[in-house]
């Protein structure tokens, strides 16, 4: 009636290669973002959010935190990226939290530091893919993380008017 501890397969991680069976249930924040946000916006002021979210993605193709370091978490005066820190602002607790659920100790804060360094380093898939390959007998799901990330972002910008991120937009091409 005892169950055996979980063994781990602890790697260090590089520079990733994404797996397929978790990108096509995660969510991408610049992507999500650059939808969210042109909606209301002309052409021309879509494509420059587009740019400035693009124009941060990894190697990989995802969005990493990193690039948000800079950006403050509060005003339109930063400009509309303002918005996508926002929005991320809960992703690291989350992945952390589905990463490590049922571990203690040091093998859960080793994982949730993993996790969170790459999540700002090479971005959620990469995060998650990590978590998978090193807990396989967890039973990570990657379509439930993909559901909390959705509906924190959306929590997030709930409060953020279009008018504000035009106004974000307007201001910091100045």
């Amino acid at each position: 009636m005892f169950e055996s501890p979980e063994e781990l397969r602890l790697f260090d991680p590089g520079t990733l290669q994404i797996a397929p069976h978790v990108a096509e249930h995660l969510p991408d924040a610049g992507g999500y973002f650059i939808d969210w946000s042109s909606q209301g916006l002309d052409a021309e002021r879509a494509r420059e959010v587009e740019a400035a979210v693009n124009g941060r993605r990894c190697a990989n193709g995802w969005f990493p935190l990193e690039s948000l370091d800079s950006i403050g978490h509060r005003g339109y005066w930063r400009g509309p990226l303002t918005y996508l820190a926002q929005m991320t602002a809960d992703d690291a607790a989350i992945l952390q939290e589905w990463a490590g659920r049922g571990l203690t100790g040091e093998n859960r804060q080793r994982i949730e530091a993993t996790v969170n360094h790459l999540l700002h380093q090479q971005g959620h898939a990469a995060a998650a893919t990590w978590a998978v390959a090193v807990r396989p007998q967890a039973g990570l799901d990657a379509g439930e993380l993909g559901d909390r990330l959705f509906a924190a972002w959306e929590q997030n910008l709930d409060a953020v008017r279009t008018k504000d991120v035009a106004k974000a937009v307007r201001r910091w091409n100045r």
